[in-house]
């Protein structure tokens, strides 16, 4: 067994590191293994399966990360909140890295390292020959080696979505603890008063301020985008990490596609 020759977690955090543009999508719907091998042949960078707003159990999560393993893609879950039962089972299931919704302070980020790390950089309890190890013998297992590697290769997206997160991106960013800050255009249009107006000068603004800082701090900046057409201008201002929809939003658009040219043909 080598537990070691995975390589797409640090694919994904090698490329976020040197300002790649990677791109992926939500996963929310189609609770099958399969999704993750067909966006892994469409070309997928990566992909975030959902637990904030799905009906996936623990067993649906482990399955789609079972096979983008095998497809060697990178799976990041987006956790409902910051909890180590959260967070422990689905790195244990062999997850590439964790999404944690709305971000509003450096003890946020010090609570996720501390469930998401083994010893000494957190506090993740210790199981060998299940998902993230690939099973096998782990007695065969350079364990220390492989703690070491696993705390180096884990990718921690935080998702600033709150006016209080803007306000205190300065101090969530000095921490160092995250590999990506990604925008909730959505909820942070909410918290600032003016649901749903993406393009809103107050959301202009506090989207302007995160990703200033960002650079600042030398942390990648991602984004949901439902398109290129509608999302492209994010290039320009440096966001590199994009999650466009979701796997039921492009077969809906797709078919929808398809259909409207059969039906002007007639």
């Amino acid at each position: 067994m080598n537990p070691n020759s995975k390589s797409s977690n640090n694919n994904l955090k090698s490329s976020l590191s040197h300002g790649d543009i990677v791109v992926g999508t939500f996963v929310m719907e189609f609770a099958v293994p399969q999704i993750a091998t067909i966006l892994a042949s469409a070309g997928a960078d990566f992909i975030i399966i959902d637990m904030e707003h799905t009906t996936f159990t623990m067993q649906t999560i482990g399955q789609i990360i079972r096979a983008a393993r095998g497809s060697d893609l990178p799976s990041i879950v987006r956790v409902p909140s910051i909890e180590r039962h959260f967070i422990s089972r689905v790195l244990d299931a062999g997850a590439s890295g964790l999404m944690i919704p709305r971000i509003e302070s450096p003890n946020d980020v010090e609570k996720i390292i501390h469930f998401s790390k083994y010893s000494p950089e957190g506090d993740r309890g210790v199981a060998f020959g299940i998902g993230h190890t690939d099973y096998g013998d782990f007695r065969q297992l350079d364990e220390m080696e492989y703690l070491a590697k696993a705390n180096e290769d884990l990718v921690i997206v935080g998702q600033i979505e709150t006016n209080k997160g803007v306000g205190n991106i300065d101090k969530i960013l000095s921490t160092g603890g995250l590999d990506a800050i990604f925008l909730g255009l959505y909820d942070l249009s909410t918290s600032l008063g003016v649901s749903g107006e993406l393009n809103h000068q107050l959301v202009l603004d506090a989207s302007n301020t995160v990703i200033k800082k960002a650079k600042k701090y030398g942390t990648a900046i991602g984004s949901y985008v439902n398109d290129f057409e509608t999302g492209g201008h994010w290039i320009d201002r440096g966001v590199q990490m994009f999650a466009c929809g979701n796997d039921a939003f492009l077969v809906t658009c797709k078919f929808a596609e398809v259909n409207q040219k059969f039906k002007n043909a007639l």
